[in-house]
């Protein structure tokens, strides 16, 4: 079995200043190289719904600026962004269309193995942000390989979502190139009847690259996982728990709506240098996969755009 091995390993820590505030150096970059073009933006340039990113919880896509395709692209449709520095309250997501809550952890990601007993959010964050989610908030949460996993579990309970603990692969629809924990998903396995799939922008395959499994049966699971899929311990030691059926789940939460990855890399654009000189491209820069146009009808999709 051939592994992912720079996505699903633990990455060791590497004294390199990049960034004062986060000073070690990862195996993956942003892809330089990817097109974030916007033909049709739904929205004129700075006038469209605001989209907050949580930074307050260690979120390392944030620490380590793998979140910044993502924001351009948003911004290319016509998006507004910001960053949320503090803590989730009714004054703090007022302005917000959008929460996206991405990589979260108790800690500085690779400086502990384990979230477990650790508090990510305390409960009244999390009381807020259900009651923000209720009164017609939008939240794009994502959970991942441990210890991901963990540390966003109890935001996704407060939704009726549960991760599975460890790392999910799939015997049956994978990039063979890579192996079990690059997981297909096409035909069958993706929801066609959802608009984040069947939106403005033609989705019809998608493959993600490791992660957690989800299970919520309140929402439509529009990232199907085969019966057959399982969960297996992550190189930090963490797992197997739990077992998912899904990795992308979408619905409503009252007034408001959800949408929960169970792997966060397709909204990236990330490169890997991996050990045997080659390069492998994880996300929106994934040749042959539809992230791109994955990721502009899932914010369509939450900010409850229409075509007039």
């Amino acid at each position: 079995m051939k592994k992912l091995i720079l996505l699903l390993l633990f990455f060791p820590l590497l004294s390199f200043g990049q960034d004062q505030n986060y000073p070690y150096k990862w195996p993956m970059y942003n892809d330089a190289n990817v097109n974030l073009e916007v033909e049709d933006p739904s929205f004129n340039i700075n006038d469209g719904p605001l989209v907050m990113f949580d930074t307050t919880h260690k979120n390392f896509f944030i620490q380590s600026h793998l979140i910044k395709p993502l924001v351009d692209l948003l911004l290319n449709d016509g998006y507004r962004v910001s960053f949320l520095d503090k803590e989730f309250s009714k004054s703090s997501l007022s302005q917000a269309k959008v929460l996206v809550v991405i990589t979260a952890l108790p800690f500085d990601f690779a400086t502990e193995t384990s979230a477990a007993n650790k508090k990510t959010f305390s409960e009244n964050e999390l009381n807020e942000l259900q009651n923000w989610v209720n009164n017609g908030g939008s939240l794009l949460a994502f959970s991942e390989h441990a210890p991901f996993d963990q540390a966003i579990n109890p935001l996704l309970r407060k939704f009726d979502i549960e991760s599975s603990i460890g790392t999910t692969v799939d015997t049956i629809n994978f990039e063979s190139k890579y192996g079990p924990g690059m997981i297909k998903f096409e035909n069958k396995n993706l929801n066609t009847n959802h608009p984040i799939v069947n939106g403005k922008y033609k989705v019809e395959k998608l493959v993600s690259f490791g992660g957690s499994a989800l299970s919520g049966s309140k929402y439509e699971n529009i990232l199907k996982l085969d019966d057959r899929s399982f969960n297996v311990k992550h190189s930090t030691g963490v797992g197997p728990d739990g077992k998912g059926n899904s990795q992308g789940l979408a619905g409503m939460y009252g007034s408001g709506k959800i949408a929960a990855f169970g792997d966060s890399n397709g909204f990236t654009a990330m490169v890997f240098n991996m050990n045997d000189g080659t390069k492998m491209y994880a996300g929106m820069n994934t040749e042959g996969y539809d992230w791109k146009n994955f990721v502009l009808n899932t914010f369509r999709w939450l900010t409850s755009y229409t075509e007039e």
